[in-house]
């Protein structure tokens, strides 16, 4: 595996891309996801066993397909796994610098014949959103990998916010 994701997987495991975003451009997203949020979480180690192994090791495959498992002490517990995780990363970064067009009037959404002006704040709230979900999701996976012993307690992991806000001032 090159990827935990391939672009291909993104239209169905995410929220919906435009198609006209490219497969070079999405790929760009899905190494930018990868090292900024999947790497730090997982650890270097782990991140690069599972895209070498992912589709040999059964606990990879759940882990990156998600699904139902227990405990030791038999509790079961569901999460939605690394590759959908991945895709709401994507669509936040494609939301931030995707399907939007600059032009000399600002930024716009293509929206058949005409534009429509996307404001700030509703870019920022989409996205917002979209990370929430993701680190939800992402943490989940963490607590799969934690009950199975596939990855040690790490102290002080923390999660990056994207590091991007936009604010309308004014």
């Amino acid at each position: 595996m090159d990827h935990l994701i391939e672009p291909s997987e993104l239209l169905s495991l995410g929220r919906p891309i435009g198609k006209s975003v490219g497969t070079d451009k999405l790929l760009a997203y899905i190494t930018e996801t990868e090292q900024l949020y999947i790497k730090p979480a997982l650890g270097d180690t782990l991140l690069l066993d599972i895209l070498e192994n992912g589709d040999t090791r059964e606990d990879y495959r759940l882990l990156l397909n998600g699904g139902a498992y227990s405990d030791d002490c038999g509790n079961t517990y569901t999460f939605m796994g690394l590759k959908v995780t991945v895709a709401y990363y994507v669509y936040a970064q494609n939301i931030m610098s995707g399907d939007f067009n600059s032009t000399r009037y600002g930024m716009v959404l293509k929206d058949g014949e005409y534009s429509s002006r996307l404001s700030s704040k509703e870019r920022s709230d989409h996205y917002n959103n979209t990370l929430e979900v993701a680190h939800q999701y992402l943490k989940d996976c963490i607590a799969y990998c934690k009950r199975k012993g596939i990855l040690k307690c790490k102290k002080n992991t923390v999660l990056s916010t994207g590091g991007l806000t936009i604010r309308k001032i004014g």
